[in-house]
């Protein structure tokens, strides 16, 4: 491979680049021409890669149709960010000129069945990891847009959509891939639509931003979320970046003017009060957080049910600068909600300094038309000092019960899941090591909600061999906020236990991160 400018092709002997887009024509304009994009002095700059099996061939002229392309997000990306606020912050790009991109082309070392749509993409991210660690030059970022060209010969029929994994995002090329399709109507213009912007859609997710929807009193004039289903309007009608794209790509490495050395290093933040009001026909949100990693802007989310990966793109959202050093505050109004009927998840995300992104949910509903916040708080929990495990029915080697009580999301409790399938119910109890006043019990989980408990039965002891049912109750599906629970009655009690009796995804097995009580 071609360590210069990252332009040769690696471990191939059929001729895959026109003479048009050959190395050598490439890097003698290159060594002729000035740079003046605006953002050419961003020290990161995203990594664009074409990806060929050995049994494909490229498709003509590939890196002028998909230069042209990225400019234009990358000043779509621009001008949305200005008006957000953040200035005219863009993703930068590794440039030749300022109308050609440095395009990375890779010869796959194998055909393309190798490389399927469906499952292949870990086999195309090892290439390109090995040709980056032959060539680290050329490396500018953590960020990777990987472009395949398409294996059906019929351009009415290019193939699966685009997606990401992480900070690589996938797309295909094919004939028609070009800007002026955008916008022409027939199929050659609608698939333009879908292909291009499902490229740009997917390369926000490759810059972090998460899939939401354009407030309902700014659809009439921003238009369509990108990051919601732009990827079907992009080029026919508005399309924009929300307040929450726009501050997820503040935070984005490739965004940065300035360097830093730990960008995505693990960062956390905690909510250490949060209070919730319906004033005004608006959710007011306001609290205090502690932070592991300095955080520049927080975001919030409302999605309606249901919830999880692939379920969010109908999320309303808003987004706010810190008050002071530890305090955040959201003005949701409801006329920007779509739907003032059933389950809500919010989810409060700290965007971190460093591009890592700490996102704690909560749970409510709607009544009448009107939120049910009581569930949007924190309460101050006892301490565990002193406290331990008196016993559980099972856990999987390495997640021991006794990590619900370090206060460490990272560490849960698990049931056996890898060996012997104990099924439900599950349980663990606890001896606080005296007596103790408990108001309510509070459960906080790990992201992966796979499994996470359900349905529980709390119970209370005096001596942890004779157990009274002081609660039976369903826990909400969110990660990383606390789920509480208010007992009927306060117990005076040294011993609980939890009983989990039925899990989300009815999985026979069962976890927690951390237990607390109040």
């Amino acid at each position: 491979m071609l360590a210069t400018l990252a332009l040769g092709v690696a471990s191939c002997n059929k001729t895959l680049v026109n003479t048009e887009e050959s190395v050598g024509n490439l890097k003698a304009n290159a060594a002729t021409t000035s740079v003046t994009n605006e953002w050419s002095s961003n020290p990161y700059k995203l990594n664009v890669i074409y990806f060929v099996p050995n049994d494909v061939d490229s498709i003509p002229n590939f890196r002028k149709r998909l230069s042209k392309i990225l400019l234009d997000a990358q000043n779509m990306f621009a001008n949305n960010m200005d008006r957000e606020g953040f200035g005219r912050k863009s993703f930068g790009l590794d440039l030749l000129n300022d109308s050609l991109i440095n395009i990375h082309y890779i010869a796959g070392k194998y055909g393309k069945a190798t490389y399927p749509y469906s499952g292949g993409s870990g086999a195309v991210k090892a290439e390109v990891d090995s040709y980056f660690n032959q060539n680290p030059s050329g490396k500018k970022s953590e960020h990777n847009l990987i472009i395949i060209p398409t294996y059906n010969t019929d351009p009415a029929n290019p193939g699966g959509p685009p997606f990401c994994t992480g900070t690589s995002c996938y797309a295909l090329d094919y004939v028609n891939l070009d800007a002026k399709n955008l916008g022409i109507g027939g199929d050659i213009g609608w698939k333009a639509t879908v292909w291009i912007g499902g490229m740009i859609h997917e390369l926000g997710h490759g810059l972090n931003a998460s899939h939401n929807r354009m407030n309902k009193t700014l659809a009439p004039t921003l238009g369509t979320a990108l990051m919601g289903s732009g990827n079907s309007t992009y080029g026919i009608s508005t399309t924009s970046l929300t307040s929450t794209t726009a501050a997820t790509f503040n935070n984005s490495q490739v965004f940065s003017t300035v360097v830093r050395s730990d960008w995505y290093a693990s960062a956390s933040a905690e909510i250490t009060s949060l209070s919730s009001s319906f004033v005004n026909n608006k959710i007011i949100i306001s609290g205090k957080f502690t932070t592991t990693k300095p955080v520049n802007d927080i975001v919030v989310w409302h999605n309606r049910e249901p919830f999880g990966v692939n379920n969010d793109y109908d999320a309303v959202q808003w987004a706010t600068k810190i008050i002071g050093q530890d305090s955040f505050r959201f003005e949701c109004p409801l006329a920007d909600f779509y739907d003032l009927t059933g389950n809500y998840e919010m989810r409060i995300g700290f965007l971190h300094a460093n591009g890592s992104r700490t996102t704690l949910g909560y749970a409510y509903n709607f009544v009448n038309n009107v939120p049910d916040l009581s569930k949007v708080v924190t309460y101050k929990l006892l301490p565990t000092t002193g406290w331990s495990i008196v016993a559980s029915d099972s856990n999987e080697p390495g997640s021991p019960a006794s990590n619900v009580l370090d206060m460490n999301r990272s560490t849960v409790w698990h049931t056996p899941w890898s060996s012997t399938q104990t099924p439900q119910p599950h349980f663990f109890s606890i001896n606080m090591g005296a007596l103790r006043t408990v108001k309510g019990v509070a459960f906080r989980n790990r992201d992966n909600l796979n499994g996470a408990m359900k349905d529980v039965n709390i119970y209370s002891s005096t001596n942890s061999v004779s157990w009274t049912l002081i609660k039976t109750t369903q826990l909400s599906k969110v990660a990383g906020s606390w789920i509480n629970v208010d007992l009927n009655a306060s117990v005076n009690t040294q011993y609980l236990k939890i009983e989990s009796t039925s899990s989300w995804g009815d999985f026979f097995y069962s976890h927690l991160a951390d237990f607390g009580a109040y």
